[in-house]
C-alpha cells in the first residue's frame, strides 16, 4: 500500500481528559508529536461547544445566540490568565542576506505579538517572505515571483535565508542532536542552485535534506503551504476586500485542513476499488496452481517405486563420501609429518642462534673493551701532548732569555777588563802624589793614614755581609720560579675549560637555532642522503635510517651517556637484503658520505624474559622505539634491554658489588661532569670505565626544550669550574706577586748596605781629602782621585751587572735544564702512550672484524630461523587448512550418512565407477517420467508452496480492503463532525469578535455548496437578521472580515500566524478597533506567536511586555537626487 504523504496539523485537543477518547480527530503532528500532550495546537473544548444539533448547521438563532454566550464566557476566563510563550515551535529571529530589497537584514521575534512597521518599500514584507521561502515554501505562493532567482538583490549573485526556530521544552524536536533552537538556512543563486542546511544551535550541520525540514513542519504543525497561516499582502487585500462567498469557503476550508484530510480519503478510497478489481483475476490464479500442485502429487507418487535403485544410489554414494574422508585424512597425517620434519629443524637453528649469539655477544663486549682502551689512549695522548708543547714553549723562551743573557756578560767582561786597567793607572798616579805628599808632611799626615785604614776595613766588613745577603736571593728567586710555574700550570687547564665553554655555548646556540630540525646533529650529508633514498623507489624494501630518526629519548638527562655509548649506530642504516645494501652503499658514494649499513629482518624479537627486574630504569625503557626493525638491531648490537641506569655513581657501585643482578650486562651512572660504565669482571669484582659524554647536538629525538635546558645547566657548572680556576689562578698571581715583592725587599736590604758601603767610603775619602790638602796638592791630587772614584763606581756598577746576569742566565740554564727534563719524561710517557694506542687500534681494528663475522653469523643463522618459522607458519596454516578439509568432509560425508568402513583396496575412483553406471540405470528409468524422485519432489513442494501462498496472500488482501473501509468510514463519520465542530466553533468565534464593537451577525457556512457569508447587523438594538458584507461601509466590511480571519485563526492549529498590510484600506477609528481586537485575540491564543506586518505607525498600541514592535529603517536603493538648481 504506498504511503500517502501530506501536511498535518492538529485539528482538535480536548481540555477535558474525560472526554479527549470520543471525540479524538486527524492531528496534523507526527506520531511522536501526538503522544505528547505538552503543546495544544488547537484549544476547542468540549465543554464550549454544548448541544451540537445533528444536522449541517443550526437555523435556531436563540441556540445560536447561547452557543456564542457560553464561548465569549469561556473565552473570557481563559483571557483572564497570563498569555505564555511556546516552548517551541515558534520563531526566533529571522536573517536575510542579498534578499529582495536588503543586502543585509536580521529581526529577532518576540514570542507573541510582533508588529513590523515602517516606511512603505522599506521591505516589511520580504520578512514574510523570507519565512515562507526559508521554511521550504515555492516563490510562487508568495505572489512576489515565480522563481528563486527573482528574490536574490539586485547586482548580488547569490542569497541566504536563516530561521532559528525555538526547541525548548520537553516536547522539543530531537533535543539530543539540535539542542534549544533549530536553525533552517536556505541558500540560492542565479545560477539555479539551491538548498537547505539544517544546524543545531550551537551552529554544527546536522542535515541538508529537503526531507527533514518537512519532518520538522510536520512536527511543529507550521502549515507553511496553509494560506491562513501566511496572509501575504495579496492573500490579505484578498481576503479582506475582494473574496467572494466561495473564496471565503475555500479559505476556511484549506486553513482548517479538512480538504486536505478530504483528499486523502479520496485517495484511500481509490486505493482499496483499485485492490479489490485484482481479486477475480487472483482467484483464476489460484484455481491455475491448485491443478499444478495435483499432477506434480500424482507424478511423486508414482517416482517412489524405484526405491531399491535408489537404495543403492545411497549406499555408494555413502561409501563415496567416506573414501574421500579418509584420503584427505591421509593428506593429513603427512603433512603432520613434515611439520615434526620442521620443528626439528628450528630446534636445531635456535641451537646455532644462540651459539652465534653467544659468540657475537663475546665479540661486541671485547670490541667494546677495546674502543674503550682506544679512547682511553687518545683520552690520555692528548694532555700528554699540550704538555710536552707547552714545556717545549718553555724551552725555547728560557733558552732565547740566556743567549740574550750571555751576550751581556761578553759586553760588561770587555768593559770591566777597561776599567780595571783605568783604576790600575789612577792608583799608580794617586800612589805617586802621596808619596810626594809624605815628603812634604810629617805626623798628621800619618794619623789621617790610620783613621783612613780603619774605614777601609769597616767597608770590607759590610761589603762581606752584603754578599752573604746576595746569596739569600737565589731561594727566593727558585721561590719565585716555583710560583711561575704553578701559574703557567693552571693557563691550559683555564683555556681548556674556557675552550669548552665556548663549545657548549655553540652547542646551546646550534640547539636553540635549529629547534624543529631533526637531522642537525648527525654528519654532513645525511639530509641529502634521505631525501635521495626518499626519492628512489628501486630498493626492495626502503632502508630503515638513520637510526637516531626512529628513538625517542624520554629522560633526556641521559643524553649525553647513551649517545657516546651508541656512537656511530645512531648514524647507521638497516636494510633487509644484500642487494638493497649494495644500492645504498653507492647512493652514499654518490652522496658523498659514508654510514654504517646493516642487514636485518622484520621478525618480531621477544626479549621480555632476558629483562632485569621492573625497578631498573634501563636503556630500552627510557627509550620510545619507532619501529620494530630499530629495536631488533639495538637489542642485538647495542643490548639496550640489559643496560640499566643509576644516577648515583656510589649507589650503582654498591648495588652492583653486593648483588649480581640476571640480565644485567652493564650499568651506566652519572660521575661529575661525565659517567662511568660497569661491567662485571670475569674473576668478580667490577671493571670501571669513564665515559667522557658526547658533545655534539643530539640525534635521538627528545624535547629541544629539556636539552636546552640541561645544556645552560651544563655551562653553569662549566663557568663555576671556571670561577674556580679564575680563584686558583688569581692566588697563584697572588704568591708570583708576594715571591716578586720579597725578591723586592731583598734589592732595597742590599741598597742599605751599598749606603752603609758609601757612608764609610765617604768618610774615608774626607779623610782622604784632607791628607791630599795637607799635602798642598790643590788640583792634581783630587782630579786624580775623582776619576779613580768614578772608574771605581763604574766598575761597581758594571761587577753588578755582571752578576745579576749570572744569576739569570743560570736561572734560564735551570730552567732550560728542568724543561729538558720534563721533556725527556714526556717524550717517553708520549711514546710509551702512542705505542699503547697503536695496540688498542690494531685490536679494535681485529676485533672490528671480528664482531662484523660474527654478527653476519647471528643475521644469517636469525633470517634462517626465521624462514624456517615462516615454514613452520606456513605449514601449520597449511595443516589448518587441510584439518577444516577433514572437518568439511567428514561433515559433507555425514550429512550423506553415518561412517562405513571401505573395503581395502578400494579407491574412491573405483567407488565412483560404479556410482556412475547405477546413477545412468536409475537416470535412464527416471527420463520416463520427466525427472529424478528429488525434482519431482521439489517440483511438488514448490507447486503446494506457490498454491498455499497465493491462496493466503488473497485471504489477507481481502482481510486488509475489509479493515480499510470500516476504518475509511470510521474517519469519514470522525471527519463530518469535526466540520460541524470546527463550523460551530468559527460561529461562536465570529459573534463574540463581532460583539467587540457592539455588532451583530453569524457566519453562514454552507458545506454542500461551499459557500460563506457574512450577516452582519452593525447596530445590535436593530432586531433585523443582518445584512450582507456588500451592504456594509468600507470601516465595518474591514472590521467584519477580520472577525472572520480571527474566528478562522481560532480553529487552526498552526503555532505562527502572520498577516500582512491588514490595515491599507482602514480608517483610523476602524484600524485602531482591528489592532485592539487583533491583539486581544491575539493575548487568549495560548502559547502562539503573532505577525502582524503594518505601515502605519504603532503609537497608540498596548506597551505590555507580550508586545514586540519592531521598526525597519529604509533600505539602500542606489537612488539618486535629482539636481533642480537649472
Amino acid at each position: 500500500m504506498p504511503a500517502l504523504k501530506r501536511s498535518r496539523q492538529s485539528l482538535y485537543e480536548d481540555e477535558e481528559d474525560s472526554e479527549e477518547e470520543e471525540f479524538g480527530v486527524e492531528s496534523a503532528r507526527s506520531e511522536l508529536r501526538q503522544d505528547n500532550p505538552k503543546k495544544p495546537r488547537l484549544s476547542i473544548g468540549i465543554e464550549e461547544i454544548s448541544d451540537i444539533d445533528s444536522s449541517e448547521g443550526s437555523t435556531d438563532e436563540e441556540n445560536e445566540e447561547l452557543q456564542a454566550s457560553q464561548y465569549a464566557e469561556k473565552r473570557r476566563r481563559k483571557t483572564r490568565q497570563e498569555n505564555e510563550p511556546a516552548d517551541n515551535g515558534i520563531i526566533e529571529s529571522v536573517t536575510c542576506t542579498n534578499f529582495m530589497c536588503h543586502g543585509y537584514l536580521e529581526v529577532a521575534l518576540g514570542p507573541l505579538i510582533n508588529f513590523v512597521i515602517g516606511h512603505n518599500g522599506s521591505g516589511k514584507s520580504a520578512v514574510l517572505t523570507a519565512i515562507t521561502i526559508c521554511l521550504g515554501g515555492k516563490a510562487s505562493s508568495t505572489n512576489r515571483a515565480g522563481n528563486l532567482k527573482a528574490f536574490i538583490k539586485e547586482g548580488q549573485e547569490q542569497c541566504v535565508l536563516s530561521i532559528k526556530l525555538k526547541n525548548a521544552g520537553e516536547a522539543g524536536y530531537s533535543q539530543d542532536v539540535y539542542g534549544n533552537s533549530i536553525i533552517v538556512e536556505r541558500h540560492f543563486s542565479r545560477a539555479g542552485t539551491s538548498g537547505f542546511k539544517l544546524k543545531s544551535a550551537s551552529g554544527k550541520i546536522i542535515s541538508t535534506r529537503r526531507a527533514d525540514l518537512e519532518d520538522i513542519s510536520d512536527y511543529f504543525a507550521l502549515q507553511i503551504d496553509n494560506p491562513m497561516t501566511i496572509l501575504t499582502q495579496d492573500m490579505a487585500r484578498q481576503f479582506l476586500n475582494n473574496s467572494t462567498p466561495q473564496e471565503k469557503y475555500k479559505f476556511f476550508i484549506k486553513g482548517v485542513q479538512l480538504e486536505q484530510l478530504a483528499q486523502d480519503y479520496q485517495l484511500l478510497e481509490e486505493l482499496i476499488d483499485k485492490t479489490e478489481t485484482t481479486f477475480p483475476e487472483k482467484e483464476d490464479t489460484i484455481n491455475i496452481l491448485d491443478d499444478i500442485a495435483k499432477k506434480a502429487k500424482a507424478l511423486f507418487a508414482m517416482s517412489e517405486k524405484q526405491e531399491n535403485i535408489r537404495k543403492r544410489v545411497r549406499q555408494l554414494s555413502l561409501q563415496m563420501a567416506w573414501a574421500q574422508v579418509e584420503e584427505q585424512e591421509e593428506c593429513l597425517t603427512s603433512h603432520d609429518n613434515e611439520i615434526n620434519k620442521a620443528k626439528e629443524m628450528i630446534a636445531n637453528i635456535e641451537g646455532k642462534v644462540t651459539l652465534v649469539s653467544d659468540n657475537f655477544e663475546q665479540a661486541n663486549s671485547a670490541l667494546e673493551a677495546a674502543q674503550i682502551h682506544v679512547e682511553d689512549a687518545k683520552t690520555e695522548l692528548n694532555p700528554i701532548i699540550s704538555e710536552k708543547e707547552t714545556q717545549k714553549e718553555s724551552f725555547d723562551s728560557s733558552k732565547a732569555e740566556a743567549k740574550a743573557v750571555q751576550t751581556e756578560q761578553r759586553r760588561i767582561k770587555e768593559m770591566l777588563r777597561e776599567t780595571e786597567r783605568r783604576i790600575a793607572k789612577f792608583k799608580d798616579d794617586i800612589a805617586e802624589e802621596y808619596r810626594k805628599l809624605e815628603e812634604a808632611n810629617g805626623g798628621s799626615h800619618a794619623r789621617r793614614l790610620a783613621e783612613l785604614d780603619e774605614r777601609k776595613v769597616e767597608v770590607e766588613v759590610v761589603k762581606r755581609r752584603l754578599e752573604e745577603h746576595n746569596r739569600v736571593l737565589q731561594s727566593l728567586e727558585d721561590d719565585k720560579t716555583r710560583a711561575v710555574q704553578g701559574l703557567e700550570d693552571l693557563k691550559a687547564p683555564r683555556r681548556d675549560k674556557n675552550q669548552e665553554i665556548q663549545q657548549c655555548n655553540e652547542d646551546l646556540q646550534t640547539l636553540m637555532k635549529d629547534r624543529g630540525q631533526q637531522l642537525g646533529g648527525y654528519p654532513q650529508g645525511m639530509s641529502n642522503l634521505i631525501k635521495a633514498v626518499r626519492q628512489d623507489n628501486g630498493f626492495q624494501q626502503p632502508p630503515v635510517g638513520p637510526i637516531g630518526e626512529y628513538v625517542r629519548l624520554l629522560k633526556p638527562a641521559w643524553s649525553g651517556i647513551l649517545e657516546k655509548s651508541f656512537g656511530g649506530v645512531l648514524n647507521s642504516f638497516i636494510v633487509t637484503s644484500k642487494q638493497d645494501q649494495s644500492k645504498l652503499s653507492s647512493m652514499m658514494q654518490r652522496c658523498k658520505c659514508s654510514f654504517p649499513i646493516v642487514i636485518g629482518n622484520n621478525s618480531s624479537l621477544d626479549f621480555s624474559r632476558n629483562e632485569p627486574e621492573r625497578n631498573f630504569d634501563t636503556a630500552f625503557r627510557i627509550l620510545a622505539i619507532e619501529n620494530p626493525i630499530v629495536l631488533r638491531q639495538l637489542v642485538i648490537n647495542q643490548a639496550i634491554e640489559q643496560t640499566i641506569l643509576i644516577e648515583n655513581n656510589e649507589e650503582a657501585r654498591e648495588r652492583m658489588l653486593k648483588t649480581v643482578f640476571p640480565n644485567v650486562k652493564q650499568c651506566y651512572s652519572f660521575k661529575g661532569r661525565g659517567g662511568v660504565r660497569l661491567t662485571y669482571a670475569n674473576k668478580g669484582g667490577l671493571n670501571s670505565t669513564f665515559v667522557d659524554p658526547y658533545s655534539g647536538i643530539p640525534r635521538m629525538k627528545t624535547d629541544v626544550e629539556v636539552q636546552i635546558s640541561l645544556r645552560r645547566d651544563n655551562l653553569k657548572r662549566l663557568q663555576s669550574d671556571l670561577t674556580e680556576l679564575d680563584r686558583r689562578f688569581r692566588e697563584a698571581q697572588n704568591v708570583v706577586e708576594e715571591c716578586n715583592k720579597a725578591i723586592a725587599r731583598h734589592h732595597r736590604q742590599s741598597k742599605e748596605f751599598q749606603e752603609d758601603i758609601r757612608r764609610t767610603e765617604s768618610v774615608a775619602d774626607e779623610l782622604q781629602d784632607a791628607i791630599d790638602l795637607g799635602a798642598g796638592q790643590e788640583g792634581r791630587l783630587e782630579a786624580l782621585k775623582k776619576g779613580l772614584e768614578e772608574t771605581t763606581e763604574e766598575q761597581t756598577m758594571l761587577e753588578g751587572s755582571y752578576e745579576e746576569s749570572v744569576l739569570a742566565k743560570d736561572k734560564f740554564m735551570a730552567q732550560m735544564k728542568e724543561c729538558q727534563e720534563k721533556m725527556t719524561t714526556i717524550d717517553a710517557r708520549l711514546a710509551e702512550v702512542q705505542l699503547k694506542l697503536k695496540k688498542a687500534e690494531k685490536r679494535s681494528a681485529k676485533l672490528i672484524e671480528q664482531r662484523h663475522t660474527a654478527l653476519q653469523d647471528k643475521n644469517s643463522a636469525i633470517e634462517a630461523l626465521r624462514l624456517a618459522t615462516e615454514d613452520l607458519g606456513e605449514l601449520q596454516d597449511g595443516r589448518t587448512e587441510r584439518v577444516e578439509a577433514v572437518t568439511t568432509f567428514i561433515e559433507g560425508a555425514s550429512k550423506v550418512g553415518p561412517r562405513v568402513s571401505i573395503p581395502p583396496g578400494v579407491t574412491g575412483k573405483a567407488i565412483e565407477k560404479k556410482l556412475g553406471t547405477v546413477i545412468d540405470d536409475l537416470n535412464a528409468y527416471e527420463k520416463r517420467f520427466g525427472g529424478n524422485t528429488r525434482k519431482i519432489a521439489e517440483d511438488l513442494a514448490k507447486a503446494t508452496k506457490e498454491h498455499i501462498d497465493a491462496l493466503a496472500s488473497l485471504q489477507e488482501e481481502k482481510r486488509l480492503a475489509q479493515l480499510l473501509k470500516l476504518s475509511l468510514h470510521n474517519r469519514r463519520k470522525r471527519w463530518e463532525r469535526f466540520q460541524k465542530l470546527i463550523t460551530t466553533r468559527a460561529r461562536n468565534a465570529f459573534v463574540l469578535m463581532l460583539s467587540h464593537r457592539g455588532h451583530r451577525g453569524k457566519l453562514a457556512i454552507d458545506h454542500k455548496t461551499r459557500l460563506l457569508e457574512l450577516i452582519v447587523q452593525p447596530d445590535e438594538t436593530q432586531t433585523s437578521k443582518g445584512r450582507q458584507t456588500k451592504t456594509l461601509s468600507g470601516g465595518e466590511k474591514s472590521f467584519s472580515t477580520i472577525c472572520l480571519l480571527l474566528a478562522l485563526w481560532e480553529a487552526m492549529g498552526a503555532p505562527v500566524r502572520c498577516l500582512d498590510e491588514f490595515d491599507v484600506f482602514m480608517d483610523s477609528v476602524n484600524r485602531d478597533i482591528s489592532m485592539g481586537l487583533l491583539i486581544a485575540a491575539a493575548r487568549g491564543a495560548m502559547g502562539r506567536q503573532f505577525i502582524f506586518i503594518t505601515p502605519q505607525g504603532m503609537n497608540n498600541a498596548d506597551s505590555k511586555m507580550d508586545i514586540k514592535i519592531i521598526k525597519l529603517q529604509d533600505p539602500e536603493r542606489n537612488q539618486r537626487t535629482l539636481d533642480f538648481r537649472r
